[in-house]
């Protein structure tokens, strides 16, 4: 794959925001491996935001988040990224009986992507949540352009199916987050000491009960 070719989309999508460089992605049989590693590069770097948020916040154990949630986080999101293209696939072909080809899907949804990279800036305070909120709304709408211009399916088929494959990415993602380990990137990192706080909350609660 030529390097520069990849570098025009990228610059033509982030700068411009030339959605046609999912169709391009789509087409060109030589992009797959640079997709993945695109979709993978992303992801990573929305893992470093959920860490630097953590850091901003000093909650401590930051070597531990940084191994769980940045690295270890970032392979399971890329795998459940994958799982979403899957699981969008499955639908539109099988429920919806649609033809598509899952490498097409993989290469078109690579730029979608890139808005992680926004997750980045998720240590600001007072916007941090807003700013995770906000990346993973477009994250799902440039999924759906990419599944959409991947498969020739109605648009109400392509939103069902990219939503059901969202809401698997979610759900597993969040349940890799507990008490003890913070094995998701970026806004899901919010979990932990969100559960921690309902938890003081409760204890507090119960020994009002109490008095």
């Amino acid at each position: 794959m030529d390097t520069q070719v990849i570098v025009d989309r990228l610059q033509r999508f982030l700068l411009k925001l030339d959605t046609s460089v999912f169709e391009e992605m789509r087409d060109d049989t030589n992009a797959t491996i640079p997709a993945l590693i695109i979709a993978a590069i992303a992801i990573l770097l929305a893992g470093f935001g959920g860490w630097f948020w953590w850091l901003a916040q000093g909650y401590g154990d930051a070597g531990k988040i940084f191994w769980q949630s940045v690295l270890l986080g970032s392979i399971f999101a890329f795998v459940l990224w994958a799982v979403w293209i899957g699981v969008a696939y499955v639908l539109l072909v099988n429920v919806f009986h649609y033809t598509a080809d899952i490498q097409r899907m993989f290469r078109a949804c690579s730029f979608a992507t890139l808005p992680l990279i926004l997750g980045l800036l998720m240590f600001i305070p007072g916007v941090n949540l807003g700013v995770g909120v906000a990346v993973f709304g477009l994250f799902f709408l440039l999924m759906d352009i990419g599944i959409q211009v991947s498969v020739d399916a109605q648009p109400g088929h392509v939103i069902v199916s990219t939503f059901i494959g969202f809401i698997v990415f979610c759900l597993v993602l969040s349940v890799l987050v507990t008490k003890e380990n913070v094995l998701a990137p970026s806004v899901f990192a919010f979990r932990l000491p969100a559960t921690d706080l309902s938890e003081v909350a409760n204890a507090l609660s119960s020994f009002n009960r109490l008095r």
